[in-house]
């Protein structure tokens, strides 16, 4: 608890000094030391890898979320005062006491198991990664520590990814003894996570046209044997009005009811047909669903336009 404590005071200035300022660039000063490309403390295997990633990638490449190390002074003993700069997950342009995410990692130890992590990411995640899906750095760890502040205490979470505005944080244990096909799974599984982050700050009237099927049925119910029946005469499957699953749809042991999910259940069936399948089984499975193929049309356009490259 004293490390956390450490953490939200630490976070608590970051913001402060976030807050004096009108303007944040994330282009390095020329004349400055880039603490991206040049961390504190990195070993020569460690800025050889960060270097190649740098040049081949145009993103940075992170073992550590320190960026560097000050010298302050004396303190009335006469021992050294240092402050670190972390890369701080949480900055971003609005960064405000409303976000008071603590994070922690685990690192990676050996240098194998590093290189094995940055194949893993720059041949198979970054790829599929453009526009504003494409991270500024890049921090990989063997785990993710998330405090999550939930207005009485902290609650740990583990987050495989975490999406940062200048920092992306990847957990990569195991990764190198995973099989190709386990590896491709993880990746989409990443992908997934990056994309429901990025969707939750979006506009959601982009998704309009998505909702626009099954509107009149998000959230609702029919029960009772003749008005089930007469519904289910019109649409025989929930796939007929355009929903990949409800709660409930025919007889359910006891009545006839049809059982609707709300709309962000819906959305998250199809993110889910979209990072989970190839895309041409699920094709084949709904040929005979001409709102099912539109509507996974349409949110493989949104995602797309976000920065996801299918492949």
């Amino acid at each position: 608890m004293k490390r956390l404590l450490c953490h939200l005071i630490g976070l608590i200035l970051i913001i402060t000094v976030c807050f004096s300022c009108t303007e944040d660039s994330l282009t390095p000063n020329e004349s400055d030391t880039d603490y991206f490309l040049e961390p504190y403390g990195v070993s020569e295997a460690d800025a050889a890898l960060q270097k190649e990633f740098y040049a081949q990638e145009k993103v940075y490449l992170l073992f550590n979320d320190t960026l560097k190390r000050e010298y302050l002074g004396n303190d009335p003993e006469g021992n050294a005062v240092y402050s670190f700069h972390l890369v701080d997950i949480n900055y971003g342009l609005n960064t405000s006491t409303s976000n008071m995410n603590i994070f922690e990692y685990q690192y990676i130890k050996s240098d194998v198991e590093k290189k094995e992590a940055v194949e893993f990411i720059k041949e198979l995640v970054l790829p599929s990664l453009g526009g504003g899906l494409r991270p500024y750095s890049v921090l990989l760890v063997d785990r993710i520590d998330q405090y999550v502040y939930n207005y009485e205490d902290y609650v740990l979470q583990n987050p495989d990814v975490y999406a940062g505005w200048r920092c992306t944080a990847i957990a990569v244990e195991g990764v190198s003894e995973m099989t190709d096909e386990e590896q491709r799974a993880y990746k989409s599984s990443l992908l997934k996570s990056m994309v429901a982050n990025k969707v939750a700050t979006l506009d959601q009237s982009m998704f309009d046209e998505f909702y626009s099927f099954c509107a009149q049925y998000y959230s609702t119910y029919i029960m009772g044997e003749e008005p089930v029946k007469e519904f289910m005469a019109q649409y025989p499957t929930e796939k007929d009005l355009g929903l990949l699953s409800t709660y409930g749809y025919g007889f359910n042991g006891y009545t006839y009811i049809v059982n609707f999910k709300a709309k962000n259940y819906d959305l998250e069936d199809y993110t889910n047909a979209l990072f989970d399948r190839p895309e041409e089984d699920f094709m084949n499975e709904n040929a005979n669903y001409p709102i099912v193929i539109k509507k996974y049309q349409i949110l493989k356009k949104i995602i797309e336009d976000l920065g996801v490259i299918f492949n």
